[in-house]
């Protein structure tokens, strides 16, 4: 309760409470067993990653399931923080049973529903940030898997409907104005850092709680969001990691990109819609992170649900470069 409970309140939620009423029922069966919940959280974190790895097998024909499911499952930064009691665990077992309920063809449907159904109740109540970011994404891949609507013009309109939906709740003189949470969310986590001297923070401006602010912001937080850690922010030899993991990722996904390109390979409609509106989660997901977040150990942390999804795009453009004939 000490570590989990915090002064520091939103108008949304606190999104701690979910992981407390948890390890309390946890406390019960295992006797306040420490190890019992850890073991159990990573058990989560592993069963959400299998299911991922079982539903791309389902809508996709892989041709190297093995580099997915162990690139997944051995990735540094998501190997660390899905194994013990924390959020990600609930985020990945999350996302699992999405795509499971997706993917999966039952006779009685409403098990599917319900499964999506709590699931996304859970990324809801444990990471609201991660809920408004995925939110948006999943329901473009719906409307573009069920309609002959393109992903890319899908994307676009919900940009611009998220565009529209800041400006008018940002005038709101409300405690569930979005920009103002968002500025203070900065302003608390800019100031812990200087209180507790983390020794991996980095300099931030800090954001007023307006549109024009928060459109300036927006550079800036993708630089962070995706490029950092700088190697000027290596200051110890586990900082080292995240940096390396940037590099490979970002250098398999230009390659594989090129690739595709030089080859022209044609995608079919389902990897379109998959890579498109993972990019599109990604991309405002790092945004968000690097826009709020001026410690280098906690931007990697709230990064790793979109490192999931990094995984899996650059393991499905391997899979099309690696079936292409003339490769």
């Amino acid at each position: 309760m000490n570590n989990w409970d915090t002064s520091y309140k939103n108008s949304l939620m606190n999104e701690s409470r979910l992981l407390i009423k948890l390890n309390a029922i946890l406390n019960i069966i295992g006797f306040k067993n420490y190890f019992f919940n850890s073991i159990t959280f990573i058990l989560m974190g592993f069963v959400g990653e299998f299911l991922i790895f079982k539903s791309l097998l389902l809508k996709f024909n892989f041709k190297y399931p093995k580099i997915l499911f162990w690139s997944m499952v051995l990735f540094p930064s998501i190997f660390l923080w899905s194994s013990g009691i924390l959020k990600e665990p609930l985020i990945i077992l999350s996302f699992g049973l999405i795509l499971n309920s997706l993917s999966r063809k039952r006779k009685t449907k409403w098990l599917n529903i319900s499964t999506f159904t709590i699931a996304l109740l859970i990324i809801f109540k444990v990471k609201f940030y991660v809920f408004i970011c995925f939110f948006p994404a999943l329901i473009s891949y719906l409307i573009s898997e069920k309609t002959k609507l393109k992903p890319p013009r899908l994307i676009f309109a919900f940009c611009i409907i998220i565009a529209l939906a800041l400006l008018i709740m940002g005038n709101m003189k409300s405690s569930y104005n979005p920009l103002k949470i968002l500025s203070e969310k900065q302003n608390d986590f800019i100031t812990l850092s200087e209180l507790f001297d983390t020794g991996s923070a980095f300099k931030m401006s800090p954001i007023e709680p307006n549109i024009i602010s928060l459109i300036k912001a927006i550079p800036m937080g993708a630089v962070n969001g995706f490029l950092r850690p700088f190697p000027k922010n290596i200051n110890k030899l586990l900082q080292l990691l995240p940096l390396i993991e940037n590099i490979l990722l970002y250098l398999l996904f230009l390659y594989l990109s090129y690739k595709i390109v030089f080859l022209k390979i044609e995608l079919n409609k389902d990897v379109k819609n998959i890579l498109w509106n993972s990019l599109f989660f990604i991309s405002m997901l790092f945004v968000l992170t690097g826009i709020s977040t001026p410690v280098i150990g906690a931007l990697v942390r709230y990064k790793v649900p979109g490192l999931i999804f990094i995984i899996i795009v650059i393991n499905l453009m391997y899979d099309q470069y690696k079936k292409h004939p003339t490769k």
